[in-house]
């Protein structure tokens, strides 16, 4: 059934469970967030902006429009649309009367990714969201499984490529990211995030698989993967849970580190991006290689600008900002579209420099209360 909603710039009550509708804006944040009760699937979203300049995201800091610049006295429609899940395993043959969830961690259980709402926020610095209106619908979906440089960032200046790749993919298909920091394959399993992405993959979807990050590391011992053995029997695995679905399977190397020796990017992921290379080429599997793309990117920014694509200030040099994700989205979009997998790919330069990024620092909202810690730069192996 699809609804419509009139949004005033004047009055913006909270989110009212028995309505099922209000506004989620955290206290002194700089967004305009408006929720809608809505049962997992998808959404077609159809939102009014009026004048001046705004940015669009949904769910957890998703980029889904923007920067929208409309002239004075004018509005402007956008269309996008959106993935809403929640955490419970709705189809677990092994308990029909009391399923299982999926084992969220850290502040996951207050986000917006995992609820059951619809939230579309507004920034920038007019916020000029007016109306909007949706409508259930089952389209071709993108799934995404990975870690931290993939998952859905929503507080401080942390981002990832994954939340920023639905700006790139129009048409009939929605993102659906899964993804989670400090996930290994191992543990993507067993807290059961695998099973639900899997639950929730149809015939003719795509499986996008980045991980690698944590997988490497062999102080944790409990999901620690060797490069040379199993790390890439998981992904032959995961290959062939994806095909058993009739979905298409999508490998991706992990995205590198900035670590530079003599000017050059040294590859903390050394064994990891030749196994996921050689179990693609072993099975037939369409392959992005972001471990090479996201070097040459770092070494044509060069050792200290390469630092602006960083977050905590450049101090982090795993975890991206805004403009390093939307870099590494766009160049993943561009490899997708070259795969032929019927993507309607909109894949512009992909290396803006960091001072004409489109989105500027009014436009990158905060969904998280300042007052939580910044995430932890993740340790090197």
């Amino acid at each position: 059934m699809t609804q419509s909603f009139t949004l005033s710039p004047n009055e913006r009550p909270a989110y009212d469970a028995a309505k099922g509708q209000g506004y989620v804006s955290i206290a002194n944040g700089n967004e305009v967030a408006f929720a809608v009760a809505a049962p997992p699937g998808d959404y077609r979203v159809t939102a009014a902006v009026g004048a001046g300049r705004t940015t669009l995201w949904a769910e957890d800091r998703r980029l889904v429009a923007g920067p929208i610049v409309v002239p004075a006295g004018q509005t402007r429609e956008v269309s996008f649309i959106v993935n809403v899940r929640n955490a419970i395993m709705a189809n677990a043959e092994q308990d029909a009367t009391r399923a299982p969830r999926v084992g969220l961690r850290g502040d996951e259980s207050g986000g917006r990714n995992w609820d059951d709402m619809l939230t579309i926020s507004a920034s920038g610095p007019d916020k000029a969201l007016l109306a909007l209106k949706l409508e259930p619908v089952q389209v071709r979906r993108v799934l995404l499984a990975g870690d931290s440089t993939v998952s859905d960032q929503a507080g401080s200046d942390f981002a990832s490529w994954g939340q920023m790749l639905p700006r790139f993919v129009g048409g009939e298909v929605v993102v659906a990211n899964h993804a989670r920091g400090g996930e290994t394959m191992k543990s993507f399993v067993t807290s059961l995030r695998w099973d639900k992405l899997l639950s929730e993959t149809r015939a003719g979807d795509i499986v996008i698989i980045q991980f690698g990050h944590n997988d490497e590391k062999k102080q944790w011992q409990r999901t620690y993967l060797g490069a040379d053995g199993a790390y890439g029997a998981y992904l032959a695995a995961f290959v062939a849970e994806v095909r058993q679905r009739g979905a298409t399977p999508v490998l991706v190397t992990p995205v590198a580190r900035r670590f530079f020796e003599n000017g050059k990017i040294r590859n903390t992921h050394e064994g990891y991006d030749a196994a996921v290379r050689d179990t693609a080429r072993m099975l037939g599997v369409p392959v992005i290689d972001l471990t090479a793309l996201s070097t040459s990117f770092y070494e044509q920014l060069g050792p200290e600008r390469s630092a602006l694509a960083f977050g905590n200030r450049g101090q982090d040099k795993t975890h991206h900002n805004a403009y390093g994700a939307w870099a590494m989205a766009c160049l993943a979009a561009g490899e997708l579209k070259t795969l032929d997998l019927g993507l309607a790919i909109d894949a512009p330069d992909c290396a803006p420099e960091p001072e004409a990024f489109e989105i500027s620092a009014a436009d990158w909202p905060l969904m998280r209360t300042p007052e939580q810690p910044k995430q932890a730069a993740e340790p090197v192996p």
